[in-house]
């Protein structure tokens, strides 16, 4: 691949690049971030029962609630109940908050990757493998964010991202109602909240990674082409 001739040319498609890195940073940032906040809400829900005394939760009772017998009646102390509450409550903005920032970072990454793509195609930079490489990584990281489960409305096709309403089901099936749980129903429970973001972040690493090594090889290819101009140039004279 040829680098571009002009010095000028140069500092141009330089420059987009550089505007193109720095919004794949922000993008890339934004969904570890959101994934990172979603698997602490997974922990934070399984192993430290942050929502276990809420009363609103399905299938937990406060004393005196005559309707409710498919539970065993627990007698909530004020201040449990008042943390119980606040944690639901920030978990149930928390929770669609990160994955609407996730998705909408996934689909912008994606046409950042592709802009980066074009302008080392159509500048000549250099670097065109490694930004095609991320760029169909970055594909690949989109379907794992989009909610598959609200999509086609499946319990086995599903992606990272979900709503404390997800992790509720889930938790009461394999947690509280936990002698009711089937291994199978285990498996899938950590490969849900667990397997799926960890490979999210694995692949976001994939296209990081990608993208470093087509803007070393772009950055590598302009700058010897601002060094080799000058030096034809003092020839010619």
């Amino acid at each position: 691949m040829e680098p571009v001739r002009s010095p000028l040319e140069s500092e141009e498609y330089h420059a987009a690049l550089f505007t193109v890195r720095r919004a794949k940073n922000y993008l890339w940032w934004l969904i570890v971030i959101s994934i990172v906040v979603q698997m602490a809400a997974f922990v934070s829900v399984r192993y430290a029962g942050v929502i276990d005394d809420a009363p609103q939760l399905p299938g937990v009772a406060q004393a005196g609630d005559e309707q409710a017998t498919t539970a065993p009646v627990k007698v909530l102390d004020e201040k449990t109940g008042s943390a119980a509450w606040t944690w639901y409550e920030v978990l149930r903005w928390a929770l669609p908050t990160t994955k609407f920032i996730a998705m909408a970072a996934g689909m912008l990454l994606v046409l950042t990757m592709l802009t980066a793509v074009q302008l080392s195609l159509v500048g000549r930079t250099g670097g065109a493998a490694g930004f095609i490489g991320g760029f169909f990584w970055s594909l690949l990281l989109l379907v794992f964010l989009i909610p598959w489960q609200q999509v086609i409305g499946s319990t086995l096709a599903c992606g990272a991202l979900y709503n404390l309403g997800d992790l509720i089901d889930w938790t009461r099936q394999v947690v509280w109602d936990a002698e009711d749980a089937t291994i199978l129903t285990k498996v899938l429970y950590y490969d849900r909240f667990i397997g799926y973001p960890v490979f999210v972040l694995l692949l976001s690493l994939v296209v990081q990674m990608k993208f470093i090594r087509g803007w070393r090889r772009a950055s590598l290819s302009i700058m010897q082409a601002n060094l080799r101009e000058p030096a034809e140039q003092n020839d010619t004279l």
